[in-house]
């Protein structure tokens, strides 16, 4: 009703929240000033602190000419049902120009469970690809090259040992063999999985196997250590990924030291898996900061002598976690975002998310979208065109130099306790649980705006369009995979998984163990059941099932 005439104002029918702005520090908690200048930067030597783009500390960018003379991998995630399906998708996502494909597991096979577990069979294939054996990583590789094809595997347990048993099936060299995958079994302890399940120690040891194997056997393969996405999406901000991360790393290094590997045999091999979130200038200085802290820390910490082991490749995935259900189609600018300041950061690779992932498997439409946002992005827009293009920005190097100061801080009060330790005291679960209740208040009190989710957010919207596919192919596969336990040999996979056993038992490096179990067609569950056993955890971890080989007669 007009009681005057006039229409009311249009500030007046907003809350003030949404005419104001809400928040002065950086998404990751960080104060900023009202502006910088420079005097901000009085206390920083170029050559010192920033040099040029592809020299020591790398923190203007990894190599001299950055994307003008290698561009980024663009790289889009496909995986879900059988392993058909998904090779379906891998084929649709390279026809629409992507340079590298990134391949989700489902719960099961991230959690290294067979698809006939009884608890949890029924999921087989629902948020991923079902891989529990090397004959379905080939039916999903059917006429892939292993040593030119670089796949990137989403997913720590047994990874690369099942990936090599198929190069051992096919004939292909293991020191030929391409691809990536993340070893980070710690990551899996602190994001979810808890000490019951994935004990840390138990978590080192597997991660330490790994990576030496990998480093000693397949050089060409790309170990993703740390895996700082999912401690990012899990509850830490920019200055908690580096530090836990580089803990992460130290921890292992140090370990591989014990085994003989020298710093230069093992860096070179590393690539950091980050995250880019909402917070532009936040992300970009976040990746400046890494690099110069990774430079540092393996010339000065590890005396590393080869520029590859100082010279941090970055592998990028925007962030799912600040995808927004409500209007869906918002996540597209998000992840333009994102991606751009990924690309300002310097990284090697892009996993652009699809806007519909907070709702769904991605769709065709969704994928092929996030692949163009990247196509825009290096055609159009021009972030490809110079090296580190906001080097200089008082305020980016000010906020570079505080996430730097402020992720060695908490660097060195964890590592005063110990990762492991710090882990198993539950000192990483109260960090992640600290910032999820403060970002929780800040969204309710208004403080933090997200759009369609506590702001801006419309009365109804109709339900969007979800993506659906046959399961029929998942049963089938399913199927197949009882069939194979039931007719392979069962005597030799007998042999072959105590092999893992008591080679492991013995404090041994089981990964040759484990690709040979794989060879003999022995599951991931089994194999993996194996390793936890000689742990001296149950078979199961959840603890449903027995294990179906007498590992007690085992002579170690």
């Amino acid at each position: 009703m007009r009681s005057n005439g006039k229409p009311p104002s249009l500030a007046a029918s907003l809350d003030e929240k949404q005419v104001r702005l809400s928040r002065t520090r950086t998404w990751g908690g960080l104060e900023t000033q009202a502006s910088y200048g420079p005097n901000d930067a009085n206390e920083r030597d170029y050559k010192r602190d920033l040099g040029d783009p592809g020299e020591f500390p790398y923190t203007r960018g990894a190599y001299p000419q950055m994307y003008r003379s290698r561009m980024w991998t663009l790289r889009n995630i496909v995986g879900y049902g059988a392993p058909e399906d998904t090779r379906d998708g891998i084929e649709k996502t390279l026809a629409a120009g992507g340079t590298g494909v990134n391949v989700v597991v489902d719960t099961l096979t991230q959690q290294a469970l067979d698809p006939d577990h009884p608890a949890f069979g029924a999921e087989a294939g629902l948020e991923g690809c079902s891989l529990p054996t090397a004959r379905d990583i080939d039916r999903l590789l059917d006429g892939v090259d292993l040593t030119k094809v670089d796949v990137a595997w989403h997913w720590t347990i047994m990874a690369y040992q099942m990936v090599a048993a198929v190069a051992v099936k096919r004939g292909t060299p293991l020191d030929k063999l391409q691809g990536s995958h993340m070893p980070d079994h710690l990551q899996e302890t602190m994001c979810g999985w808890g000490t019951d399940l994935l004990p840390a120690q138990l978590s080192q040891r597997a991660t330490v196997d790994c990576v030496e194997y990998c480093v000693r056997n397949s050089p060409r393969w790309t170990l993703g250590l740390p895996q700082g996405y999912d401690l990012r999406e899990a509850g830490l901000s920019p200055v908690g990924e580096i530090a836990i991360g580089m803990a992460v790393v130290k921890g292992v290094l140090r370990d591989l030291e014990k085994r003989g590997l020298d710093i230069d045999q093992v860096a070179p091999s590393i690539a950091w898996v980050s995250t880019a979130d909402v917070d532009f200038f936040e992300e970009i200085a976040k990746f400046r900061a890494l690099r110069r802290m990774w430079a540092r820390t393996m010339r000065d910490g590890f005396g590393a002598q080869d520029p590859r082991s100082m010279r941090l490749r970055i592998a990028c995935h925007t962030s799912g976690r600040s995808l927004v259900y409500g209007q869906p189609l918002n996540n597209l600018s998000r992840v333009a975002v994102q991606s751009l300041a990924a690309l300002l950061g310097g990284v090697q690779s892009v996993e652009a998310c699809t806007y519909d992932e907070p709702i769904c498997v991605p769709t065709q439409e969704a994928r092929e979208l996030a692949t163009r946002t990247q196509q825009i992005l290096a055609n159009e827009i021009g972030a490809a065109r110079t090296a580190d293009p906001l080097g200089g920005s008082y305020y980016v190097e000010a906020l570079t130099d505080k996430v730097e100061a402020e992720a060695a801080k908490l660097m060195a009060e964890i590592e005063e306790i110990g990762l492991l330790a710090a882990i198993d005291a539950g000192r990483i679960a109260q960090l992640m649980d600290d910032y999820n209740l403060s970002f929780r208040r800040e969204m309710d009190s208004g403080e933090r705006i997200v759009i369609g989710a506590n702001a801006f957010a419309p009365p109804e919207e109709p339900p969007p369009r979800r993506f659906t596919f046959d399961p029929a192919a998942t049963q089938a596969h399913v199927r197949r995979f009882k069939e194979l336990k039931a007719g392979r040999d069962g005597d030799l996979v007998k042999r072959k998984v105590r092999d893992v056993y008591a080679t492991a038992k013995a404090g041994n490096n089981c990964s040759q163990a484990a690709i040979d179990a794989f060879v003999a067609d022995a599951t991931l569950g089994e194999v993996w059941g194996a390793f936890r056993m000689a742990m001296g955890r149950p078979y199961d971890g959840y603890r449903v099932i027995e294990a179906p080989f007498d590992f007690e007669a085992v002579s170690v």
